[in-house]
């Protein structure tokens, strides 16, 4: 029992003590770890170490053979396979197997050359059906049959699926290609390389012996090497430069993108170099010839075929092209540009500027000079040309658009073609005008040298607009339109020299201002050829051909301003320099005018705005209204205050005398009235006329001649002076028991006329004259019937009448038309009579039908012993 007990004691001792026993063996073997870890790494040091994220985590230990100087062939059907030789092989019992200093090749169905894997170690790792993968560790060298060299620390070699991996920095080459990156896989089968990141490849070297600088360096975040297709697949901050040289000059161009792919070329030297480069995403390259003038392209696509020196871009492309003189700035939404032929294709939103030149447009096609600078450009599709200069502004703006410049940027020519319009605008539009020029079928524009403007011509119905050069009353803006225009301009390309309208011409002058001075001219003609002051773009004389027409409109109406036209054969309109409105219209052949109810003719007429006066001449100079109508040698027709002057034999026909308004002492109410003189003048808005020089008016037989004769429409009044003669109604008489009517002339120094009294007054040395019977005096007034005949005529002052033999006298004498008597008063009254005496009284009374007189002794002041005698009168 106790001994038991003993045992047992004994063991619970011994488990108490186990973790302390534990804990000193687990001591002893961490020093002993530590031991051999140091070892390892002794033994270890300097050489190659395993590092692949794909080798097995456990591999068996157990060595079943070591091996010194491995070879080992692997064939099937007789083709060799692959060969692995090795300084040393030791073989684990899992079959894997570690090598030293190991060569490994691998042979591709069809070829005798190789794909070679050398290393200082190695680890093999069967697998099924032949397969295996290699694990290379230490100074990996991968070269494959087609040539492609790799240097890395770390390589995995999959049989099966032919690659060879390298998660470490990699060096390559492949004839003149070299390059590195960190981390690469290669498709020995698919002859490809993919390297991971970091990439950078060069190519270099030249023709043997001639030591030009040519080659390629790219650089990106990962590359696809297709070794079949020379193509290399970049992606991620992808930049490529690439040099050529031709033995004088060397290009070098820089290609950035996110993404692109390089299509290589072999040389004859058996060189690569860059061929094409298929560009993706923030494409920019810069290409410089090495003529000190770079082409800088940016776009979303871009294939850059770099041989023929072609880029076709996509995505808001834009190309800046440096030239001798500066850049030509090229914008779009797609485009082609080949340099080495100089032209370039540009759709969407098209754009080249150069210097002070803007092309635009839909589309573009381009043709540049070797120096890069546009020789030609044709736009389509809302064209659109500009050029700048430090005085004006040309911009041009057409279906379709060709525009050509000079080898020194300067433009030649702009063919507008389709609907179309040049608009000029000056820098200084206070002295200047723009101008602006359309056409629906084409506009072309040829400059001289510099890029002066020197001629514009036009097809189709075309519209040439000067605006208005300032803001005064006086400023009009002009606008010519024809079938066709041609314009020419000065020396310096900036003002207009001559214009040439042919077709349907028109000229349209339209003040700005609208105050009751100001008229809108409109002059239509077949044909107009202007001519230019020397500056300002500010017409100074057109000449409008066969058959014109000049419509005048009022800017302000009113009841005395009308639409004006003119006719004409020709017509030359004058403009002033310093208004630069219409100064002059001068017509020629047929010329007519006509304005409300005025009208004028004449051979020739001249029209100027400073007085607004019109002057007929040659021909038969006329004027007319629906009143009266007159004619002159010389007729000025002053429409500003309505009066109109007639010189050089005046001649006026008034329709009727309604249309004088009674102003004339005539009888026949609807027969015609005419009115000559040497000169007349008219007073339109007055209704008045006055006539000079030998004038003379008359009605039928019925006349009244003077010196100076004024008819007052308004008043109804008619006055002669001077030399008055005139013959105005007849008066009935009986002589000899028979009824006649004899016509009544009158002399007088004046003759007034009055419609309202009907009454004719003459004054100084009256004289009126019925057949054989004659009365004069100092004043005579004929008082007129509702007839316009004579009903009574009063005589004053130094009154004498004479008939054949007879002679009576007086202060005052009434002749009374109904009862054919004279009343004759005066201090005293006297008769005389060749056969039977004389009588005398203070008044007496003729009895011309009787043939008899009776005087009365009585008087307004003695009225007593009044004396009565009867004179009998022997009739003859």
């Amino acid at each position: 029992m106790s001994a038991g007990k003993t045992d047992n004691k004994e063991k619970f001792k011994k488990r108490a003590r186990f973790p302390f026993y534990l804990r000193i063996g687990s001591l002893a073997l961490l020093g002993v770890a530590v031991i051999f870890i140091a070892i390892g790494f002794y033994l270890n040091s300097g050489k190659a170490e395993f590092r692949m994220k794909g080798l097995p985590a456990t591999l068996s230990e157990e060595v079943v053979a070591v091996i010194e100087g491995y070879e080992r062939q692997e064939t099937e059907n007789g083709r060799l396979l692959y060969s692995v030789k090795a300084d040393r092989v030791t073989t684990f019992a899992d079959n894997h197997q570690e090598l030293e200093n190991v060569i490994l090749n691998a042979y591709q169905e069809g070829s005798q050359t190789p794909d070679e894997i050398t290393a200082r170690k190695a680890i093999y790792v069967p697998g099924q059906d032949k397969d295996f993968t290699v694990f290379f560790a230490g100074d990996v060298d991968v070269k494959t049959a087609d040539g492609l060299l790799l240097k890395t620390d770390n390589a995995t070699y999959k049989r099966g699926a032919e690659t060879a991996e390298a998660e470490e920095h990699v060096d390559f080459q492949r004839d003149n290609i070299v390059g590195s990156s960190f981390g690469a896989i290669i498709k020995i089968a698919e002859k490809k390389v993919e390297l991971l990141r970091d990439v950078k490849i060069e190519t270099s070297g030249s023709p043997e012996g001639q030591g030009l600088p040519s080659g390629l360096n790219v650089t990106a975040g990962y590359a696809m090497y297709d070794q079949i297709q020379d193509r290399i697949a970049l992606n991620g901050s992808v930049n490529v430069i690439s040099s050529s040289s031709n033995g004088k000059l060397t290009q070098k161009d820089d290609i950035r993108a996110d993404r692109a792919e390089l299509e290589l070329s072999v040389t004859e030297a058996k060189t690569r170099e860059l061929k094409k480069a298929e560009l993706f995403d923030n494409v920019r390259i810069v290409s410089d010839k090495g003529d000190g003038k770079p082409l800088n392209v940016s776009s979303g696509y871009a294939l850059y075929d770099r041989q023929a020196d072609r880029f076709d871009l996509k995505n808001n492309v834009h190309i800046v092209a440096q030239g001798e003189k500066g850049p030509a700035d090229i914008r779009a939404l797609a485009g082609v540009y080949d340099q080495r032929a100089g032209k370039a294709w540009l759709e969407g939103g098209a754009e080249i500027v150069q210097g002070t030149e803007l092309v635009k447009g839909q589309s573009i096609y381009a043709e540049l000079y070797p120096a890069r600078t546009i020789k030609n450009a044709r736009v389509k599709g809302e064209a659109y040309l500009k050029q700048t200069t430090p005085d004006r502004t040309i911009e041009v703006f057409g279906d379709e658009l060709r525009a050509s410049f000079d080898d020194k940027q300067q433009m030649t020519a702009s063919d507008a073609v389709g609907k179309s319009r040049a608009v000029m605008t000056p820098v200084n539009t206070k002295d200047y005008s723009s101008v602006t020029m359309s056409a629906p079928q084409a506009l072309r524009l040829i400059f001289a040298g510099g890029g002066r403007l020197e001629t514009a011509t036009t097809e189709g119905r075309t519209t040439i607009l000067l605006s208005a050069p300032n803001s005064g009353n006086d400023a009009s803006s002009k606008k010519v339109t024809a079938d066709v225009v041609k314009t020419f301009f000065n020396q310096d390309g900036r003002t207009i020299r001559r214009a040439e309208a042919v077709g349907n011409a028109e000229l349209d002058v339209d003040p700005v201002a609208a105050v009751p001075a100001n008229y809108r001219t409109v002059i239509n003609a077949p044909r107009f050829d202007c001519d230019f002051f020397p500056t300002g773009n500010n017409v100074r004389v057109c000449e409008a051909g066969k058959n014109t027409k000049t419509v005048r409109t009022p800017k302000v109406s009113g009841p005395t301003r009308g639409v004006q036209t003119i006719t004409a054969a020709s017509l030359n309109a004058a403009f002033s320099e310093n208004t630069r409105d219409l100064d002059k219209l001068t017509a020629s052949g047929g010329t007519k005018f006509t304005e409300l109810d005025r009208n004028g003719s004449a051979d020739r007429l001249e029209y100027t705005a400073s007085d607004r006066v019109v002057r007929l001449r040659g021909g038969e100079p006329t004027v007319w209204d629906s009143r009266a109508r007159g004619k002159a040698a010389e007729i000025d027709w002053d429409t500003a205050n309505q009066r109109s002057f007639l010189r050089g034999g005046a001649s006026t026909t008034y329709y009727s005398v309604k249309q004088t308004s009674g102003a004339v002492p005539f009888s026949g109410q609807n027969a015609p009235v005419f009115v000559t003189a040497d000169s007349a003048e008219i007073d339109h808005a007055a209704e008045t006329a006055v006539y000079k020089g030998n004038a003379r008016a008359w009605q039928d037989k019925n006349y009244v001649r003077s010196d100076v004769l004024s008819i007052r429409q308004r008043q109804g009044e008619m006055s002669a002076e001077g030399s008055v003669q005139s013959m105005l109604y007849d008066v009935e008489r009986k002589r000899d028991g028979k009824t006649t009517s004899e016509p009544v002339y009158a002399t007088a120094g004046k003759m007034e006329y009055n419609r309202e009294g009907n009454v004719i007054v003459y004054e100084r040395d009256v004289s009126i004259r019925q057949g054989i019977d004659r009365m004069s005096g100092g004043i005579a007034r004929i008082y007129l019937d509702g007839r316009n005949e004579l009903s009574r005529a009063d005589l004053e002052q130094n009154v004498v009448i004479t008939q054949p033999g007879r002679r009576a006298s007086g202060s005052f004498a009434r002749y009374v038309a109904a009862e054919e008597t004279v009343q004759l008063r005066g201090q005293p009254a006297r008769i005389e009579d060749s056969v039977r005496g004389s009588s005398q009284g203070s008044e007496m009374t003729m009895y011309l039908r009787d043939n008899r007189a009776v005087v009365d002794g009585s008087s307004e002041t003695n009225t007593s012993g009044r004396t009565r005698t009867v004179y009998k009168i022997k009739n003859n």
